[in-house]
């Protein structure tokens, strides 16, 4: 859950009532109300996403980021697939 609060965040997908870019604790708030856990200290999480390892990778993970990728190369993402937290 830490990969996709982070990628949330960088991706500025995620707006709040203003139109600004919601904050990561925001998200992280939202994603534990959604599936029902807890993060513990978000930003722990967050820090472990980036200090792991670039080959210590999930096939899931490396699965979603090519559908980004694809999608981006064929112009899917608009700036109206905002969504508003």
């Amino acid at each position: 859950m830490g990969e996709f609060a982070t990628t949330f965040e960088l991706s500025n997908q995620f707006v709040d009532e203003e139109g600004k870019p919601a904050p990561f604790i925001h998200i992280a708030h939202s994603l534990e109300n959604a599936f029902n856990f807890s993060f513990g200290d978000a930003y722990k999480s967050k820090n472990r996403v980036f200090s792991r390892k670039p080959y210590n990778l999930t096939k899931a993970l490396d699965y979603l980021k090519n559908l980004i990728i694809k999608a981006s190369r064929n112009n899917k993402m608009k700036k109206d697939d905002f969504v508003s937290l």
